[in-house]
This record gives C-alpha cells, structure tokens and sequence, in this order.
C-alpha cells in the first residue's frame, strides 16, 4: 500500500453517556471542503480496500444491541443518503466498537445510534447522532532542504546575509493550516526543524508551488539555534514525513568558537577600606593597565560563554617630605563570560562575567634619605572580579577588530586590609 495516502475519519465520534438522558449534545461545526481525490481511482480503492475504519461510540449501559446508520451528504442533491447501516451483535456490543465494510471515501457524513434495551425495545430518548468528515490524508516526503542563498543544507546564524528562508523540495507539501478553523483542513501541512532537544515552526510560507512539489518557509532568526535538525512536515491526519539524509538541515556558526585578546587602559578607584590610601594618599592609581584573554566554544542564538583570563597592573607611588613609598599591585581573575550579540550583523555584544582570582601586593617599600629602604611588602590575597562590558565591532571591512568599554569590581581581603576597587578600563581587542 502506498504510504502516501490514506483515508481516515477526521472526527467519528459519537456521545452516548451512561444516562443520556440528561446529556444534550451541540454537533459539532463541519467545515465543508471538497475532499482531494487520488491520482488514480483504481489504487484509491485497493487502498481503501486495505484500511479498517474503526467507528465507537460511549457505552449506554445494559442494553441488548445497537442499530448504526451512516449517511452521506451528496452535495448535488443537497440530501442526506444512506450509506451504511449495521446491528451490532454481542461482542460489538460489548466492545461499542465496529469496523466500517466498505470503507467511507471521502465526504460529510451524519450517524445516527439507536439504542434496544434488554427486552429489544427502541429507547428513542437515547437515540444519538453526530456529524463528521472523511478526507482524503497525504503523507508528505522531504526529498531536500536548502538555504537557497547558497543551495546548502547549513544555514550560518553568523552570516550578514542570512534571513531566515529555508527552501524544502518533496511530495504532498501543501500550505500552512488555517488556525481559526475549528476543523483542520487536511489539504495542509505543519512543517518545522525538529530534534531530540527542541522543535522550530516557520513563521510563515512566503512561496508555494501549484504541483506541492516545493515550499520555501520563512523563520524568526531569533529561534533558530545551533543543532543538527530534521525538516519534518506534518499533515493534520497525524501523516509526517520520515526521517532521512534529504531531510537533514544544520544550524550553526562559521566560527564554531571565539578566541579574543584584549589591551588597554584601567583606572583603579579605592571604594572602602581606606588602609591602602592611607599609605598611598590618593584612592586614583592612574598608571594601570590591563590585558583579557577570552575563550567563548559554547554559541547559540541566545547568547556565548567561556572563560577568560583578566590582568592588570599599577604602579603605586606617594612621594612626601622626608620618605617616597613605591610598589606594585596587580590583580588575576578567571572569569566565567556570557556574552549576548544585538541586532542581526552582530556589531555589538553587551557582556557580564564574573569570577575568582588573586591579587598582588609586590614590592611595597618605604625610601627614605641615605639609601635606607624598609623591607618590602609582598602579599598575594584571594580576590573576585564582577563586571560587565560593551564591545563594539566598527569596521566592516575588518571584521575582527573590536573596541570595548567595561567596568569591574573587584574585592580583597586578607587578614590586614580588605580592598573594594572599581575599576573602569577600556581597550582594543582582536578576535581570532
């Protein structure tokens, strides 16, 4: 049997309820759309010959059998017809289950229940009837998925021309479903990028061929992510297409990693503590500079991450009357970094790290006249660094030089000071 298509009941479905009663049923809203046939009437029948429609309805309680009437609507005359009608014995009974001989082809059709009471007496309180439709169902085929820029089947969420368009070739592709309808149309297709961790609908269809032979679907850049992906299209009977090599799609970035360095100026600024000014008698220590190393493997649309390695370096010096104080004070952080891109060409990323690391109080000596030096101040303390940065990429041309502004705090503290420096720093960086 040809897989493609296939003829199901989109709503059999019937409501008789233990004590009906008291149970009033709306029907349901049918949608009239004329049924697809297939291409070829003598397949469509050994199809149809090939499938059981399974037709059930609620139990009524005790009761000795069911008399079902199934007819159809025939649209020319504008009257109901009967189509199929049936007494159930003891197991359908039982079971409120029967399978409907010869199939129903495509169409509206309208069931009426009747129900016999153990004695075989008509109870025509309980009488049901529903409405409902057979529509013919298609089974798609993805045969190719392409980013039709380039005809591949990679999208780069990194690449300045990139817009989202995906073009997909195969069978049986049809339109996006109407979703004020009630009743899906059948003559229509769900389509979306799917694997094991999540599952991307297009937007929209911005073209569609006569023949369902091809479909380019437009998605939001903002919800494709890295991954490998299948291109699944669905029809409303449950029918999808397989998984398969032509149904393949990848998402990624053309630098599966950044690597950047980092140099510029820093301008340290004493916040609390006030040992270390005392000495020093300033909070601004202005002859500083600072260098980061950062690695960023983990891209997605939502934002990188990695690590980074962040120095800096001052010079310290308080020259008074009678003595000159020197020394030098470097920090050392390895920093988580989360790094988020903004705007589609990726020019600016707005960053936040933080981290853990040492800071250095190397060489701290006290001059005083005749040669006469103290002895030197060496200190290594446990210190944190939390901050954030703009980078900003403004040459096109070089794409790989960047400007950055940022703003860190970090904290010391060991046993004789504990130091709270703001540090500001700009710089320029290359990413490699």
């Amino acid at each position: 049997m040809d897989s493609r298509k296939l003829l199901f009941p989109l709503a059999i479905i019937t409501a008789l309820s233990a004590n009906p009663l008291y149970a009033k049923k709306k029907k349901p809203k049918v949608i009239e759309l004329p049924a697809q046939l297939t291409e070829n009437a003598q397949d469509a029948t050994a199809e149809a010959n090939q499938i059981r429609q399974p037709f059930s309805w609620e139990s009524a309680g005790d009761v000795l059998k069911y008399a079902i009437k199934i007819e159809q609507f025939n649209m020319l005359s504008n009257r109901w017809e009967t189509y199929f009608e049936h007494e159930t014995n003891e197991e359908e009974t039982e079971a409120c289950l029967i399978y409907i001989e010869p199939t129903l082809p495509p169409g509206k059709y309208r069931s009426t229940i009747q129900v016999y009471n153990i004695l075989g007496i008509l109870e025509n309180q309980m009488t049901s009837r529903d409405e409902f439709l057979v529509r013919q169902a298609y089974k798609p085929e993805v045969r190719g998925v392409t980013y039709p820029l380039y005809m591949r089947s990679t999208i780069y969420l990194d690449d300045m021309d990139n817009n989202g368009v995906i073009e997909v070739e195969g069978r049986n592709l049809f339109n996006l479903p109407e979703k004020r309808h009630p009743i899906p149309d059948i003559m229509a297709t769900d389509y979306a990028l799917e694997n094991k961790k999540r599952s991307i609908a297009p937007e929209s269809i911005i073209q569609h061929d006569d023949r369902n032979r091809k479909v380019t679907l437009q998605f939001d850049m903002k919800k494709l992510d890295v991954g490998k992906y299948h291109l699944i299209a669905k029809d409303a009977s449950g029918l999808h297409s397989e998984e398969h090599s032509s149904s393949e799609f990848s998402i990624k970035f053309k630098k599966w990693m950044d690597f950047d360095i980092e140099a510029g100026y820093v301008f340290p600024i004493e916040l609390h503590d006030g040992t270390f000014s005392e000495f020093f008698g300033t909070k601004f220590y202005p002859l500083s500079g600072q260098a980061r190393m950062s690695i960023l493997p983990f891209k997605h649309n939502w934002g990188y991450m990695g690590i980074g390695l962040r120095g800096s370096y001052s010079r310290l010096i308080n020259e008074q009357e009678g003595y000159t104080i020197d020394g030098n004070l470097g920090t050392a952080h390895l920093l988580f970094i989360y790094q988020l891109p903004v705007g589609k060409r990726r020019r600016f990323f707005f960053e936040v790290h933080g981290g853990a690391g040492f800071t250095y109080f190397n060489n701290i000596v006290y001059h005083f006249p005749h040669n006469i030096d103290s002895d030197a101040l060496n200190t290594l303390s446990l210190s944190f660094d939390a901050g954030g940065a703009i980078q900003f990429y403004p040459v096109k041309a070089v794409k790989r030089l960047y400007f950055e502004l940022a703003c860190d705090y970090v904290y010391t503290q060991n046993k004789d000071i504990t130091l709270g420096m703001l540090m500001p720093s700009a710089g320029i960086g290359w990413q490699f």
